[in-house]
């Protein structure tokens, strides 16, 4: 990844998700081996999503984005492919993510692609719910 990239990324993120801190740049740069991304042939920022090994079975998938001219043409579900197969190489059996209430474009996307809600709690600095949703890698 290189400063473009990272920069249309924090951009995105914070144009596009409710984010408790500002994402800067070097913050992406920092992180660059957690993002999966999709340019066009000119490295304009097509999506990203952040993706995170936690321990020996569980990975997170947070702040999926994709710019709104590239939504609904399967960028959002290619992404989190690519997130899942990620976590399959890292021998990882769930993956899970969490979702404001209100997001319903994110919501379907998850869904669609076999992603479960198994709970919901409560973010108390913003008073916004926040749905947990999960995927299981490797079934018994």
């Amino acid at each position: 990844m290189n400063i473009k990239i990272a920069e249309q990324i924090s951009d995105a993120l914070n144009a596009y998700n409710l984010l408790n801190i500002e994402l800067t740049p070097e913050m992406v740069l920092e992180k660059a081996e957690n993002y999966i991304y999709l340019v066009d042939s000119q490295e304009n920022l097509i999506g990203a999503v952040k993706y995170t090994k936690i321990n020996w079975y569980l990975g997170t998938i947070a702040h999926l984005t994709i710019l709104p001219e590239h939504r609904k043409k399967g960028n959002g579900y290619g992404l989190l492919k690519k997130a899942e197969d990620r976590a399959r190489e890292n021998n990882l059996g769930v993956l899970q993510a969490t979702i404001i209430e209100d997001n319903v474009p994110s919501i379907r996307c998850f869904e669609k692609i076999g992603y479960g809600k198994v709970n919901c709690f409560l973010n108390i600095k913003t008073e916004r719910k926040i749905y947990i949703y999960q995927k299981i890698l490797t079934p018994c």
